[in-house]
This record gives C-alpha cells, structure tokens and sequence, in this order.
C-alpha cells in the first residue's frame, strides 16, 4: 500500500487533508452470504487525515433473513491524507437493531482513500445479550464509499 501512496500527488485529493464538514455514503456486501449494507456517516475532518462522526443505515441479510438498522459513531485516520491515494483505518462502534433484537455493534475497517473514494474490508462484531437468547452474528464485508 505505502508503494502505491507513494507515487501519487493530491491537487485537490482526499477530503480528509482539509479541515471541515465530510460526509459519506457507502455500500457493502457481505463475505459471509448474501447480504449488504447501504449506510451514509457525517462528522468533522480535521484536517489532519482524522475524522469523526456518527452514521446510520440499512443491513439487508439474506443468511440471517432480516433486515438491522444500524447506528453508530466512527473514527477513521487517513495515513497520507494529502495524497489522492492513502490507507486508512477506521472503526464504527453501535448498535443494530431489527424487530426481535438489539445488538451491540464494533466494525473496524482497512482499506484505501482514492481521492474521492473509498474501498475497505471491515469486519462486523455483533453481540445480543438478552437474557432470553444471547448470540454473537461476525461477518466479513467488502465496501465501497463515496466522500463528500
């Protein structure tokens, strides 16, 4: 990853170089089975290559036979924000909620900064405690997210 950084110059590139308002909208699909996830995220860029914010979104699964409405908070950090091409952490921590059930909800995430986009692999940590029924749901996802 730091090769492919390494070669490339932003001129107006990733959003996360400039102090500011940043949002997102983002797709994933599941390793795990049929299933996605369509969320959108907005918080602050310091400018730093770290951002802040909170989020929402849909989680359809066809392996479970549900749908979750996440909500969450998230952090990311760009390594290299002033170029188009960076790597990048980032971690959602929430809950999911469908009918039946709440879970607690941890999704850390690596991937890349292309100027404007972003490809990444997260992996999805649910846990239900409810006393009736405790469960755990782990999945593996591959997404793609649009910066604005």
């Amino acid at each position: 990853m730091g090769l492919i950084a390494g070669g490339f110059n932003a001129v107006a590139g990733n959003k996360l170089a400039k102090a500011g308002y940043m949002g997102n909208v983002g797709v994933t699909v599941s390793a795990q089975g049929p299933g996605c996830n369509v969320t959108t995220s907005h918080g602050y860029s310091f400018g730093n290559g770290l951002w802040m914010g909170g989020g929402v979104g849909l989680s359809f699964s066809d392996y479970y036979d549900c749908i979750y409405i996440p909500v969450f908070a998230e952090m990311k950090y760009s390594f290299t924000p002033e170029r188009k091409v960076s790597p990048f952490v980032d971690c959602r921590l929430g809950y999911m909620t469908e009918l039946d059930y709440m879970f607690g909800y941890v999704s850390p995430a690596v991937g890349i900064d292309i100027n404007r986009f972003s490809v990444f692999a997260s992996y999805d940590i649910l846990s239900n405690q409810s006393k009736i029924a405790p469960w755990n749901l782990n999945t593996v996802h591959f997404g793609f997210t649009f910066n604005f």
